[in-house]
């Protein structure tokens, strides 16, 4: 029975679906995590049989050091922390054949030092380049360039220690390769996580609607969903065009999804959060604004296959999963047009696309959809139609466990030669 160990600071993320589907194939599966909501010192296993256990590091970054190091540092004791957990796992009998661990935050940097013959998968998210393409003008004016430029280079030293372990290196988009210098493409797989397509779809005549209190059944909603409320993923942006869109349309309810809190970038320096800002700029009509705070996966997909307009805001930046979820759910989609966005879909076939930053443009193809409602459904389904072909996780998790059974066997001849000789 092959052997596989995830690590990645939260869970499920982006290994959970995979750790799943291998469980349920044979593998012995471990996932371990810093996830708050895990206990430590506990082996918690699940339904499919994956078991979860949780490091911690010994303790945080310095306030010392130098300010480019300290992400570097906190990396280390991450990667320190899974160690010490690692020693345990290996004297308690875990020996994995494969290593899976998502890469920056450090937690898989030293797993080969306490199984030095495990074959070790980099999953590669991200790589900063300077100038970011993710920071606009606006937010670029007001950094020093050569400290910020400094500071960038920096936040790659963590991707070079797992890089020179790696047997292989993997991202989900060609975006996101496209990022990394040559002498990582070279080593680079581009394989996407998966959505489950399954889950996901359009809805089926006489199922249970979402609903919300305050939200009529028959209103047109136009629907905003994230994991946080920043810049990042258009969320300013998006509450300008909420505010005109009601004025100029006083049947629609607006319905967001997420937690206030910032997942990428600062909060702003006035308000509390982006959403505290957004709320006292603009004028809504409140009772026709809705804040649901993260859903559960159920109500989540509920909201989207009920939607008449759902926008996806980003800038060219990793590409959220709620936008494949749309558009598996056929729900009709306003995007940025950047180009992770048109990787996966194309403008006027799949989705329609906006300019960043553009409050009138956004307005106008929400409109647009609203007006539209065939069309609109019928770009839905041809979205749909794209990501089953492309991004099914029952797909992807064949292609993951085809690379790392691939590794395995690189494993065996290395193992076979050592017995000859």
């Amino acid at each position: 029975m092959p052997s596989v160990l995830f690590i990645h600071e939260n869970f499920p993320a982006q290994f959970g679906a995979l750790a799943d589907t291998l469980a349920k194939r044979g593998w012995s599966v471990v996932f371990a995590t810093q996830k708050e909501s895990v206990s430590p010192k506990k082996v918690h296993k699940l339904s499919s049989g994956v078991k979860v256990v949780r490091y911690e590091r010994a303790r945080a970054p310095s306030d010392n050091l130098h300010p480019y190091l300290r992400v570097s540092e906190s990396a280390v004791l991450n990667g320190q922390g899974f160690a010490r957990l690692g020693l345990e796992l290996s004297k308690n009998g875990f020996t994995p054949d494969v290593i899976m661990a998502h890469s920056g935050w450090g937690s898989g940097s030293f797993a080969k030092v306490v199984w030095p013959n495990a074959k070790l998968i980099q999953y590669l998210e991200w790589w900063y380049n300077f100038p970011p393409p993710d920071v606009n003008e606006a937010e670029e004016a007001k950094r020093s360039k050569p400290d910020w430029h400094a500071r960038t280079l920096s936040r790659n030293l963590p991707f070079f220690l797992d890089f020179q372990q790696a047997d292989l290196v993997i991202t989900p988009t060609n975006f996101q390769a496209s990022q990394a210098p040559d002498f990582v493409q070279q080593k680079l797989i581009i394989q996407h996580d998966g959505i489950d397509c399954d889950f996901f779809c359009p809805s089926e005549p006489g199922e249970e609607r979402f609903a919300w209190d305050g939200l009529p059944d028959d209103a047109p909603i136009v629907t905003f969903a994230t994991r946080g409320m920043e810049p990042m993923r258009g969320f300013p942006t998006f509450m300008a065009a909420a505010a005109q869109m009601q004025k100029e349309r006083p049947d629609i309810h607006i319905v967001i999804a997420g937690n206030p809190k910032a997942h990428y970038g600062p909060e702003p320096a006035t308000h509390e959060n982006w959403k505290a800002k957004c709320l006292s700029e603009f004028s809504f009509d409140e009772a026709r604004l809705h804040f649901t705070g993260p859903l559960p996966k159920d109500r989540y997909t509920q909201l989207l296959r009920r939607s008449d307009a759902h926008v996806y805001l980003t800038r060219p930046f990793v590409l959220s999963w709620s936008l494949l979820e749309a558009m598996a759910s056929a729900t009709p989609i306003v995007a940025s047009d950047v180009p992770p966005v048109r990787e996966v879909a194309n403008p006027n076939e799949h989705i329609r696309v906006v300019p960043p930053d553009e409050v009138g443009a956004l307005c106008r193809e929400i409109h647009w959809l609203l007006d539209h409602p065939k069309q609109a459904r019928e770009m839905g389904q041809r979205a749909r139609n794209e990501v089953t072909a492309h991004y099914d996780a029952k797909a992807a998790h064949d292609v993951f466990e085809h690379l790392m059974r691939s590794q395995l066997e690189d494993l065996s001849a290395f193992r076979n030669a050592i017995m000859e000789g």
